[in-house]
C-alpha cells in the first residue's frame, strides 16, 4: 500500500509550480502581494496544518478546498470571497495535471511489479488523485486505488487500512504500508496490525514502532 501525495507524487514541486501559475496568471501583484515566493511559503504553512485537520475529522473537504486561501489571502490583509473562490478552483484544476514524481518513484515501481499486488491508499480528493496518477503515468501499477472521502475513513483510522487488505484479499500481516506521514500513515498502518515503511526525508524525530525507515525511495528498493 503506496501513499502518494509526497511519497510517490512529487506534492511540493507540482503544488509550488501550480502556485506560481496562480499568482501570475491571476494578478496577485496588483492585490499588494509582491513577492510570489512569500505567498507560496504562507499558502503552504496554512495548507499542511489543515490537511492535519482535515484528516482527524476537524475541518470538511469544502473549507479545506477554500478555507486554505481565505486564511492566506488575510495573512496579506485582503478580504475577498470572489477572489478566494477563484484561486481555490484555479488550484484544483490545475495542480492535479501536473506530472513529477519523487527521485527513483518509477524505478521503485517497477521494481516491485509482479512481485507485490499494489494499492493507493491516499486522504486526497477523489477527483484529483485519479487525475495526479494518469498524469504521472503511474495509474498502471496499481490494482487499486482507495480513497478516504470515497470509503468513508481517513487515514489514520485503521479501517481504511483494513478496508485496503480486504479488497487486495490479504491477511493484513501480509500488507505494508509506505508513506511520509507519521501521523496519518504510520500511525494508522500501525493500529491497523500491519508493518510500515515511513519514506522520512525531512529526518523528523518520532517515537513511533515503524518496521523500516528510510529517506528515500531508493533505499526503498534496497528494503524491498
Amino acid at each position: 500500500m503506496f501513499d502518494l501525495d509526497h511519497t510517490l507524487w512529487d506534492t511540493d514541486k507540482n503544488a509550488g509550480i501550480a502556485l506560481v501559475e496562480l499568482y501570475r496568471e491571476n494578478n496577485l501583484q496588483q492585490y499588494g502581494i509582491a513577492d510570489y515566493r512569500e505567498f507560496v511559503d504562507k499558502y503552504t504553512t496554512i495548507n499542511n496544518r489543515m490537511w492535519t485537520d482535515y484528516a482527524l475529522g476537524k475541518i470538511k473537504k469544502s473549507y479545506l478546498r477554500t478555507g486554505r486561501f481565505e486564511l492566506t489571502l488575510k495573512h496579506f490583509n485582503i478580504n475577498d470571497k470572489q477572489l478566494v473562490e477563484q484561486l481555490a478552483e484555479f488550484f484544483v484544476n490545475r495542480t492535479p495535471s501536473k506530472k513529477h514524481l519523487l527521485p527513483h518513484a518509477v524505478e521503485l515501481l517497477n521494481h516491485v511489479q509482479g512481485r507485490y499486488e499494489l494499492a493507493i491508499v491516499t486522504n486526497g480528493f477523489a477527483e484529483a488523485q485519479h487525475t495526479k496518477l494518469k498524469s504521472s503515468d503511474i495509474a498502471h501499477f496499481f490494482s487499486h486505488v482507495v480513497i478516504s472521502e470515497e470509503v468513508g475513513y481517513h487515514k489514520p483510522d485503521p479501517r481504511i487500512f483494513l478496508h485496503t487488505a480486504e479488497v487486495l484479499n490479504a491477511p493484513i500481516e501480509n500488507c505494508l504500508m509506505i508513506g511520509d506521514n507519521a501521523e496519518t500513515d504510520m500511525a494508522g498502518a500501525i493500529a491497523a496490525g500491519m508493518d510500515c515503511v515511513y519514506l522520512n526525508s525531512s529526518n523528523v524525530i518520532h517515537d513511533l514502532p515503524v518496521t523500516f525507515e528510510t529517506d528515500s525511495l531508493h533505499k526503498l528498493i534496497e528494503i524491498l
